[in-house]
C-alpha cells in the first residue's frame, strides 16, 4: 500500500517541490540554531526533540505547496521568515534574548543606536536569503502545477499527520530533557523562560506565537489588571507599609549608571600589566566601600530603560514588553523624592520615554542634549553632574548616565595595547571602558576634595550587562561609598533588585514604606523575602495594576 502511494506521489511533480521547499526551510532553521547557539548545553534527548520539531515545522511549511498554488506566495513567506530570523539573530546577539511582540512596537527607540544592533551582523546570515534565492530559481524553472483539491488532499493529510506526530514527539522529548534542568536551576531569570520557550519551537513557530501574543495583549487586551493572590497580599503587607515616617537626607546622592559595565573590565589589564579602569579601582582602594563584583542584571526587553526602572524603583520589569514605554506614567516608589532637589543627567535624547519616567521616578529635572544633538560624551555628563552639585543649596539626588560603553563600542579612541586573547569586540569594549573610567576618575577626584561632597553617598553600577553569562563575563559591579559604609563590605553575589533597598539604607531611608523586592546588602543578616521568580511575578502584577497610585509614596 505504501509503495503504491509513493508511486502515485512520485508521478506527481508536486512531491519534488514539497521536498525542495521542506529542505530549504530545514536548512534555514539549522543555520538559525547555529547562529543563535541554541544547541549549546543540550543533551542527546533534548537535541533529538529539538530537531524533530524543526523537521516537523519544515514539513508543515513544505506542505503549503498543496495549499498555495502560486510560487510567489512561497517566496514571499520565505522572505518574511528570513527577515524575522535575521532580526532575532541580531537581537539575541545584542541582548541575549529573543524578540517579543512589544519590542517590535518600540523599535523607534533604536533611533541613533542602529549600529549597536547591526554590529552583530555576521556574513553567515547571508546564507538565509541565499537559500531563498536558490529556491526561487527552482520554483521559476519548475513552477507549481495547479491540481484539484481532491488530488491535493491525500498527500496534504499524510504530510500534516506525520509532521504533527513528529512535533508532539519532539516537544515531549524537549520537556523531558528540560524538566530536570528547570527543577535544579538556582539562577532563574525571565530570559531563561523565554529562551526555553523559543528554543522549543522553530522560528516559524516563534513568529506565530508572537502574533498570538500581539492579538492577546495588544489587540484583544485580554490581559488587563491582575489581582494579587492571598499569598502575594501577605507578602506585600511585609514589603509595603505606607504609614512609616521618612527622614530628610543629610548629604547629596550621586547615582552613576554606567552603560553595560561588567566586572571583568575592572580586572582587565593591558600588555604592560596596567589596569584598564585604574580610576575606579583606585577609588575602591582608598575608600571604605560596599563592593559586589557578581551582580546579576535583571533587565529584559527595555535594556537601559529596565535598568533604570530596577535601580530607581526597586521593581522588576514586566515579563513581556518594555515597561518604561507601556507603563512609564505609573506612580512608582523611589528614593529621589526624598531630596529637595533632584536631576537626571541623560547623555542621549528621545529614548526610553525619559521625559515621562523622569517624573515617575521622582526626579524634578532632566538635562539632556539640545534638539540638534542626539547624544553627548561621558566627559560632558560628568561636567553637568559637577555643575548641578556645585549649584545645589540643599541635598541633591543626581542620576548620571553614561554612554561611551554602549555597543558597538566605537565611541572611544584606541589608546590601550591589549593582549591578543581578547576578541575584537572585547578589545573595543575595554577601550571604551578605559575612556569612561578616565572621565569618571576626574569626577571622583573632585568629589574627594569638594566641600559639597563631604556627606555625599556615591553609587556606581551598571544599567545592564552586555556579554553572555559565560567565560567570566556577564556580571556587573556595584560600588557604594558614603557615611553609612564605615568599613569595606565585600558582597559575594547579589541581584540588581538588591540595589534599591541598599541605597535606601545608605541614605538613611531603611524605614521607607517600600522595602523593595531585594535585600539590604549593608545588613549581613538580611534574608530574601521571596525568590527571584516570585519577585518577577509579583512585580509584573504591581506594575500592570499601577499598585502604588492608590497609596502615598
Amino acid at each position: 500500500m505504501m509503495m503504491n502511494l509513493w508511486a502515485r506521489l512520485s508521478a506527481n511533480k508536486q512531491i519534488y517541490l514539497f521536498v525542495v521547499i521542506t529542505l530549504s526551510y530545514l536548512a534555514k532553521f539549522v543555520i538559525y540554531r547555529y547562529l543563535t547557539e541554541m544547541d549549546m548545553g543540550l543533551d542527546a534527548v533534548q537535541s533529538i526533540g529539538a530537531y524533530a520539531v524543526l523537521v516537523s515545522a519544515s514539513m508543515l511549511l513544505g506542505a503549503l505547496v498543496w495549499v498555495f498554488r502560486h510560487s510567489v506566495w512561497h517566496i514571499l513567506l520565505m522572505v518574511v521568515l528570513d527577515l524575522w530570523m535575521i532580526a532575532n539573530i541580531l537581537y539575541f546577539s545584542a541582548n541575549n534574548t529573543f524578540i517579543d511582540w512589544q519590542v517590535i512596537l518600540f523599535a523607534g527607540q533604536l533611533r541613533g543606536f542602529e549600529s549597536s544592533i547591526l554590529a552583530y551582523f555576521r556574513w553567515e546570515q547571508l546564507f538565509l536569503p541565499l537559500i531563498t534565492v536558490l529556491t526561487a530559481v527552482y520554483l521559476f524553472l519548475y513552477p507549481i502545477e495547479r491540481t484539484s483539491w481532491r488530488e491535493a488532499l491525500r498527500p496534504l493529510c499524510w504530510c500534516v499527520g506525520v509532521a504533527l506526530v513528529m512535533e508532539v514527539s519532539g516537544m515531549l522529548l524537549r520537556r523531558i530533557g528540560l524538566r530536570e534542568q528547570i527543577e535544579n536551576a538556582t539562577d532563574w531569570s525571565i530570559h531563561d523562560d523565554l529562551n526555553r520557550r523559543v528554543v522549543g519551537h522553530s522560528p516559524a513557530g516563534h513568529l506565530l506565537f508572537t502574533i498570538y501574543e500581539a492579538a492577546r495583549d495588544g489587540v484583544v487586551k485580554v490581559q488587563g489588571t491582575m489581582p494579587l493572590t492571598e499569598e502575594e497580599k501577605a507578602i506585600m503587607a511585609q514589603l509595603y507599609t505606607p504609614a512609616q515616617p521618612v527622614a530628610k537626607p543629610q548629604g547629596h546622592l550621586v547615582f552613576v549608571l554606567v552603560e553595560s559595565l561588567e566586572s571583568w573590565a575592572l580586572d582587565a589589564r593591558d600588555k604592560a600589566g596596567r589596569e584598564v579602569m585604574p580610576c575606579l579601582n583606585n577609588y575602591i582602594r582608598r575608600h571604605p566601600v560596599l563592593l559586589c563584583k557578581n551582580l546579576l542584571s535583571q533587565q529584559i526587553y527595555g535594556r537601559s530603560g529596565d535598568g533604570q526602572l530596577i535601580t530607581q524603583t526597586g521593581l522588576l520589569p514586566l515579563k513581556t514588553g518594555v515597561t518604561c514605554m507601556s507603563h512609564g506614567d505609573n506612580t512608582y516608589p523611589n528614593f529621589a523624592h526624598f531630596y529637595p532637589q533632584s536631576i537626571i543627567l541623560n547623555p542621549y535624547r528621545g529614548v526610553w520615554n525619559q521625559h515621562v519616567t523622569t517624573r515617575s521616578y521622582g526626579y524634578q529635572r532632566l538635562r539632556e542634549p539640545d534638539p540638534l544633538r542626539h547624544h553627548v560624551t561621558d566627559s560632558l555628563v560628568f561636567v553637568w553632574t559637577r555643575e548641578a552639585l556645585e549649584s545645589a543649596d540643599e541635598p541633591l539626588c543626581a542620576l548620571a548616565i553614561t554612554i561611551t560603553t554602549h555597543a558597538p563600542f566605537r565611541g572611544a579612541p584606541t589608546v590601550l595595547e591589549l593582549p591578543e586573547t581578547y576578541s575584537r569586540q572585547e578589545a573595543d569594549y575595554l577601550q571604551c571602558a578605559h575612556f569612561t573610567d578616565r572621565h569618571l576618575g576626574h569626577f571622583l577626584a573632585w568629589a574627594d576634595t569638594a566641600a559639597v561632597m563631604r556627606e555625599a553617598t556615591v553609587v556606581i553600577t551598571a544599567d545592564h550587562n552586555h556579554f553572555p553569562l559565560k567565560n567570566g563575563k556577564g556580571r556587573c559591579p556595584l560600588v557604594i561609598c558614603g557615611p553609612a559604609v564605615e568599613a569595606d563590605i565585600l558582597v559575594p553575589e547579589a541581584y540588581q533588585m538588591d540595589i534599591f533597598p541598599t541605597v535606601c539604607a545608605a541614605i538613611g531611608q531603611q524605614h521607607y514604606a517600600w522595602r523593595g523586592l531585594g535585600i539590604n546588602l549593608l545588613n549581613p543578616f538580611a534574608r530574601r523575602p521571596l525568590s527571584v521568580r516570585q519577585a518577577q511575578d509579583l512585580s509584573d502584577k504591581l506594575i500592570r495594576n499601577n499598585y502604588f497610585s492608590s497609596t502615598p509614596k
